[in-house]
């Protein structure tokens, strides 16, 4: 019977599946090294191939499969048309660091966005199956490719706002607004609402990715003997070194990635851009609807307190969208409670006056035609307590600081925002299904109508998952998979415990390290159920995100969070410099190879 120690016992259950625990049944022989050199021996720097496997090998070894599970693994989304290929390259270089010292939270990434592509394609089945929009008409069908494809920014509008003449009635982007707007996973799920699903051909789709099947299949091949060699080690009772362990946390990684993102193109240039009649209505009210149309005055951002400036350093902090600042009120109705809001005939001349000398585009009138207008000050207390509400959702890790936009006044609304409400007026009068799932909130004589802000266009689909995707679960499961996902990070180097290190300083450094980050992942699952459980401590965290803390809060809280973080990324970043650091010393059985592992043929 084969003992193994505790340790490698721990490493080899995990990563071993059930098959292959009844290892100590098997025929000792078979796993036989090809050495008979006593193992108490340790081996000082480099050691050559021909007597087993040498340094060389090893670590081109491990290197390749680290490569592999991290350069072709990872599935970045659509880029935007005017990146260059060292911008590019600059984009992939964050993902590819985070690869190296933190596989789990592209792991996490690729299950967002799995899952939004799944909740996707539930809704379009749904409404195919009650047959609404083009369905009938389509040519192509609908498959989990354009799921996923759709999710992560294959899809954009593309509106040509210079363009003079009759397509002028169609100009209403802001100046600063870019002419190709991408549709993120909410947004295709709108338009899957709306029964305006692109018809495209899975074919291609798959023809703008560059890696196939088979190419994927060879690198889940050559990281899956990476894993069969470790078990084999462990089974023989040959020791496993800390380089391999790295390697094999990554490789579990890069399983799960493949597993999420199998049917996601590889490294797509261009999206598919739809450009037919329906799109001006419905891009003016996506637009609205989103961050991209809101204003900030980043003049007064440097004013605020320090949590909000170093996120609008970094422009990580979220806009109010223009579909906040106005409400949607009939033409025939007076609002006599809402003291700001114009009559039909101020309204009406307001609009002739901004309009002189512009297009306008073709809308059909009749008694119950509405039409935007800007919230009056009762509206926006009463959608105070609507939108906590909401934000109280928002998974704990996802929340980023949000300013206010500029107030609408009415003298200072130009033409092409006019006509951008009118063509938005215009989408909800066309699609009813927009009053039914984006609505925000109703007031109870319902004069006016208020629609809930949504990420429906952006610029680009970030890689890392915001709010622009989909998802069916709360805020509680989604952080609870991303700060598992660390702690199982953590939990696999904690199964070299009692593994070589050259130096007693090194093996405590590494224990100590290995602890840590699982300890911050299985602190930050504790900290995100109370903040989802207990609303002052959600409460407390929305005003200083939002930069409402004061200034001893922020000392109490900004430290302790800037010097875990810091630790954080250290001890990440010992991990996998001292899986290298530590071939300079190994035990002289680590040079050692099961007889089977000859027979197979492998890189």
């Amino acid at each position: 019977m084969i003992k193994i120690t505790l340790s490698r016992l721990a490493i080899y259950l995990l990563v071993s599946p059930p098959s292959v625990i009844s290892v100590p049944l098997i025929d000792d022989a078979f796993f036989e090294s090809n050495s008979s050199i006593p193992t108490s021996s340790i081996i000082h720097g480099y050691v050559s191939d021909p007597n087993g496997r040498g340094t060389s090998s090893l670590i081109i070894s491990c290197l390749l499969t680290l490569i592999l599970c991290v350069w072709s693994a990872l599935h970045l989304n659509v880029p935007h048309p005017s990146d260059t290929v060292p911008y590019k390259l600059w984009v992939n270089t964050p993902w590819i660091i985070t690869g190296i010292y933190a596989p789990e939270l592209v792991v996490f990434t690729s299950w967002r966005q799995w899952s939004s592509a799944r909740i996707l394609g539930r809704l379009v089945r749904e409404t195919k199956a009650n047959s609404i929009g083009n369905f009938a008409l389509r040519h192509n069908a609908w498959t989990r490719t354009h799921d996923v494809f759709a999710s992560t920014g294959g899809f954009a509008f593309e509106i040509d706002n210079h363009k003079e003449g009759v397509m002028a009635l169609h100009h209403f982007l802001p100046k600063e607004c870019p002419h190709r707007l991408t549709i993120t996973a909410r947004g295709m799920a709108l338009l899957a609402r709306c029964g305006r699903l692109p018809d495209v051909p899975k074919a291609d789709i798959l023809d703008k990715s560059k890696a196939n099947d088979l190419a994927k299949a060879l690198v889940i091949l050559q990281a899956s003997w990476m894993l069969i060699q470790v078990i084999g080690r462990l089974a023989a009772q040959l020791p496993v070194t800390l380089l391999e362990v790295n390697t094999i946390a990554h490789v579990l990684c890069a399983f799960l990635m493949y597993a999420m993102w199998w049917d996601k193109p590889l490294s797509p240039n261009e999206p598919f851009i739809l450009r037919e009649d329906w799109v001006p209505p419905l891009c003016a009210f996506m637009l609205m609807s989103s961050e991209m149309s809101g204003e900030v005055d980043k003049s007064g951002l440097e004013s605020q307190t320090m949590i909000k400036t170093l996120f609008a350093f970094l422009h990580l902090y979220a806009k109010a969208p223009e579909i906040e600042a106005v409400r949607l009120v009939s033409l025939q109705t007076q609002c006599l409670p809402r003291e700001e809001t114009p009559t039909p005939n101020s309204h009406a001349k307001n609009r002739e006056a901004n309009h002189n000398n512009h297009p306008q585009p073709s809308i059909v009138s009749d008694e119950d035609k509405k039409a935007f207008h800007p919230l009056s000050e009762a509206c926006t207390k009463e959608l105070q307590k609507v939108k906590l509400g909401k934000a109280a959702s928002t998974a704990f890790f996802e929340r980023r600081p949000r300013v206010k936009g500029t107030a609408l006044n009415q003298s200072q609304i130009s033409a092409i925002t006019l006509r951008r409400w009118d063509l938005a007026a215009t989408a909800v009068e066309m699609y009813p299904v927009l009053r039914e799932h984006q609505k925000l909130h109703q007031h109870e004589d319902s004069s006016c109508l208020h629609f809930k802000p949504e990420e429906l266009l952006v610029t680009r689909v970030q890689n890392w998952p915001w709010d622009d995707l989909l998802r069916d679960v709360g805020g509680l499961v989604v952080g609870f998979v991303l700060w598992l996902a660390n702690f199982a990070y953590g939990a696999i180097h904690t199964a070299a415990w009692n593994e070589h290190f050259p130096t007693d300083t090194e093996k405590w450094l590494w224990r100590s390290s290995a602890l840590y980050i699982g300890f911050c992942g299985g602190l930050w699952i504790i900290l995100n159920y109370f903040a989802q459980a207990y609303k002052p401590l959600n409460e407390f965290w929305e005003n200083w995100m939002d930069g409402g803390g004061r200034k001893w809060q922020n000392f109490l809280i900004g430290i302790p969070v800037v010097v875990c973080g810091t630790s954080l990324l250290f001890a990440r970043a010992f991990l996998v410099i001292e899986a290298f650091l530590s071939i300079r010393e190994l035990p002289e059985a680590a040079y050692e190879t099961p007889t089977w592992s000859q027979v197979f043929p492998h890189f």
